[in-house]
This record gives C-alpha cells, sequence and structure tokens, in this order.
C-alpha cells in the first residue's frame, strides 16, 4: 500500500472521529434544548399553580366579606358576583393546567383541586347566598365545611407545588449530570483523537524512515561496490520504490552516457588516424627541403589542433553552467561576425529587421551563431552569404548544394556530407547542444538553391 493510500485511510478514520464528536456537540445541543424546554414547562406549570393558591384565597376573602356585611345586600350581590367571575377564569385555567400534567398522580391532583374550587363556589351560592337572604346569621356550620374544604384544597396545592419543585430539581440535575457525563466523553474523544493521530503519524514516519535508510543503504552500496544500479528492497507500490525506479533509471542514463563517451573516444581516434598518416608520409619529403611541404605539414597540425579544440568545446558543453543576460539579436550578430575575422566584408550581409532581445549566455550563443555562419561561408557557392534577424528568429543562408539527409542526421558528432573533404562532422553538434541548453530550436530549410539555417529564441 502506498504512503498516499496510508494517509487518505488515517485521514478518513480522523475525518470519522471528528464527525462522531460533531454528531455529540449536535446530540448535546439537542438533549439541552429538550431539557429546557422540559423545564420551562414546569417551571411555568408551577406558576400557574401558584396561581391557584390566590384563587384559594380569593374564596376566603369573598365568604369573609359575605358574612361580615351580610346585612348589606349589595355587596354581598358583588361579591357573589365575584365568585363567579373567578369560577369562569378557573374555567379557563383548568383545561390547560391539567392538560399540561405529566403523570396520572397529578392529573388526578389537578382534577380534585379544580373540584374543590367548584365546591367552594357551590357552597357559597347553595348555602351562603341563601343564610343572607334569610337573614340567619348562623354561619358556623358553613364556616366549619368551607374552612375544612379550603384546608383540603391548600394540602393539595401544597402537595402539587412539592411535586412540580421536585421535578425542576430533577431536571436540574439531569442537566447537571448530562452535561457532566458529555464533558467527560469529549475529553475521552479528543484523547483517542489525540493517541490514535500520533500512533499513525508514528507508524507512517518510521515506515518512511526505514525505506529512506533501506535507500540510502542502496546509494552507499552503489559506490562502495561500483554497482551501476541501486539494489534494495524497499517495497512495491509506494513512492520510495517509484522514487528507486527512477534514479535506476537514471543511473543506467548515465551509464549509457559513459558509453557514448567510449565510443566517441574511439571515433576521436579513428578521425586522429588520417591526419596523423598523412603528417608522416610528408615528413618522409623532408628531405626535399621544399617550404610547401612544410606548409603543407602546418596545415595538417592545425587541423589536427582544430580538432581536438572542437572535442574539448564540446566536452564542456556536458557540464555547462549558463550564465544567462539580456541582450540584442545585434549584438550577438557581431559579436559572432568578430570572432571569424573575415577579411572581405562584402562577402556578408547583416539585415536587422527586427532587433528583438535574447536572453541567454551570450557567449556560449556566440560560439553557435558563429558555428553556422563559418559553415554558411565554407560551403557557399556564390557570395554573399546573408545574415537576417526577425520575429525572433536569426536566419544565416547561402548559395550552396542540397543537403542529402535531414538536418537530424548532421547534429550528430562526426556526421558530414560523403563527398565533404574539410571539416570534422562537429559544428552542427556543438551548435545543436549550445541551443538545448538554452531549450531554443535549430531548423533547415532548403528554397531556391539557398541552405537556411536559423536559430528560434
Amino acid at each position: 500500500m502506498t504512503i498516499r493510500k496510508r494517509l487518505f485511510i488515517s485521514f478518513s478514520l480522523i475525518l470519522l472521529i471528528v464527525t462522531f464528536i460533531i454528531g455529540v456537540f449536535f446530540y448535546t445541543i439537542y438533549n439541552l434544548n429538550s431539557i429546557n424546554y422540559q423545564q420551562n414547562h414546569r417551571y411555568d406549570q408551577l406558576i400557574k399553580v401558584e396561581k391557584l393558591k390566590e384563587y384559594s384565597n380569593s374564596y376566603s376573602w369573598v365568604v369573609l366579606d359575605i358574612i361580615t356585611d351580610f346585612d348589606k345586600i349589595q355587596i354581598v350581590d358583588k361579591r357573589i358576583n365575584k365568585a363567579s367571575d373567578l369560577s369562569i377564569s378557573l374555567s379557563n385555567l383548568k383545561t390547560i393546567v391539567i392538560n399540561n400534567s405529566e403523570s396520572i398522580e397529578e392529573k388526578k391532583n389537578l382534577v380534585l383541586i379544580f373540584a374543590n374550587f367548584d365546591t367552594m363556589l357551590n357552597l357559597i351560592k347553595n348555602e351562603l347566598y341563601p343564610l343572607v337572604i334569610n337573614q340567619n346569621n348562623d354561619f358556623n356550620k358553613f364556616n366549619k365545611k368551607f374552612e375544612e374544604l379550603n384546608i383540603d384544597t391548600q394540602k393539595l396545592l401544597e402537595k402539587e407545588i412539592k411535586y412540580l419543585q421536585d421535578k425542576l430539581n430533577q431536571t436540574q440535575n439531569k442537566r447537571e449530570n448530562f452535561l457532566d457525563t458529555i464533558k467527560l466523553e469529549l475529553v475521552i474523544l479528543f484523547i483517542i483523537l489525540f493517541l490514535f493521530s500520533f500512533i499513525i503519524s508514528s507508524k507512517i514516519i518510521n515506515e518512511i524512515k526505514n525505506k529512506l535508510d533501506k535507500l540510502n543503504q542502496g546509494v552507499l552500496q552503489l559506490f562502495k561496490n561500483s554497482e551501476k544500479t541501486i539494489k534494495v528492497d524497499i517495497g512495491e507500490n509506494n513512492e520510495l520504490s517509484v522514487i528507486t525506479e527512477n534514479l535506476n533509471s537514471y543511473l543506467e542514463k548515465q551509464a549509457d552516457i559513459i558509453y557514448s563517451r567510449e565510443e566517441l573516444l574511439r571515433n576521436i581516434s579513428h578521425e586522429l588516424k588520417t591526419p596523423i598518416a598523412k603528417g608522416k608520409f610528408i615528413i618522409e619529403k623532408l628531405e626535399n627541403k621544399d617550404n610547401k611541404i612544410l606548409k603543407d605539414i602546418n596545415t595538417i597540425f592545425y587541423d589536427i589542433e582544430k580538432l581536438t579544440s572542437k572535442l574539448l568545446q564540446r566536452e564542456k558543453l556536458n557540464f555547462a553552467v549558463l550564465k544567462i543576460t539580456k541582450f540584442k539579436a545585434s549584438s550577438l550578430i557581431l559579436e559572432s561576425l568578430s570572432k571569424l575575422s573575415i577579411v572581405d566584408e562584402s562577402k556578408v550581409i547583416v539585415d536587422i529587421e527586427n532587433d528583438f532581445d535574447i536572453n541567454g549566455d551570450f557567449y556560449y550563443l556566440t560560439i553557435s551563431l558563429k558555428n553556422l555562419i563559418d559553415n554558411a561561408m565554407k560551403y557557399a557557392i556564390e557570395f554573399p552569404i546573408r545574415i537576417n534577424s526577425s520575429k525572433n528568429e536569426i536566419y544565416i543562408e547561402n548559395i550552396s548544394n542540397k543537403l542529402s539527409n535531414d538536418l537530424i542526421y548532421y547534429i550528430q558528432p562526426f556526421t558530414r556530407e560523403p563527398n565533404q573533404v574539410q571539416g570534422h562532422g562537429l559544428g552542427l553538434n556543438i551548435v545543436n547542444k549550445i541551443l538545448s541548453l538554452h531549450g531554443f530550436e535549430l531548423k533547415h530549410k532548403y528554397k531556391d538553391s539557398h541552405n537556411i539555417f536559423s536559430i528560434y529564441f
């Protein structure tokens, strides 16, 4: 399993725990809302029951006023009407209070309380009021009955109030216990999340560290035992195995480069044999003391020196570090021409249509353009050659024979035309190497008896 997959699975599990914690949070909010609603409901019920005590006291005051002013019929009628009004208010309150009861016992208690209130009203209307109408001031029997009923009602109300207060206390305790439980659960979940994350992270880090250690051992073994590839088992289908494969691919390419250099050296040896053989042949003619022969010897060794210089130049390009600067196309063309030391300037026409900016290594680009101009001068059938700068491209064209192969053939080292005598087949190879380092492109086309080489910047 790849490290990425392990991380994804670990992240998914951690996300699951976090989601569970969020779920616990919302569950807590939901339950707290439920508890708060229940608490508010009981508190509202308690207020209503407390109000019933006021109704009980109001009935007592009605009875007291009637007995006190029994001889004043108008006052008695007002008190009777007040008792009726109290009964209507109680009737409106009765349905709400009874429906808000939470238990059968509470409901029975409330029904009994309201029944007592109805009885109080009946006693006032059916027993007390007739006594007043008949001018009978013997209220002892009525007082006794009403007092017993009032005391019983007060007890029932006290019982209901105590019941509701107990329920409120239970709700508060439930709330506090619930909060304590949730706090403990959240702490435990956070601890589990931390430990889980720590264990997974440690395991993944240790796995990466072990694989890196193995990879490091493989690299050290590569240097100690002159291995061509890293031979170490770090598993399959993981990121480090991919890195190891890429490193081995790179090392194989390096081995190919080394092989190419060895082949290049063999080619160099082959190319040097011809001028050396010529030198030996001419040296044998030195007995004639002919100045022409000495001149030929100088030419041959100059040829060898030039070949060696180009080979060294080509080799340096393998390790070149570019110094990027900004300069004009015209500066590059003029500097390249100055390195050629052209005696007859009429052989070259320079046409700067667009003097654009170039970002590159001025020294190496001068070498590449100089080689192209040198080839154009060397193989031209007619003069002048033309150098043109236009639209991020420099063109070098001459009137010459059409190339027998495509450009890709000539950018290989030691390749040239079959009938070509001069040159070593390294010029275009060096040009292409320099341009490749810059990310520029070498182009060629043949049009109207003109070979046109161009550098596209």
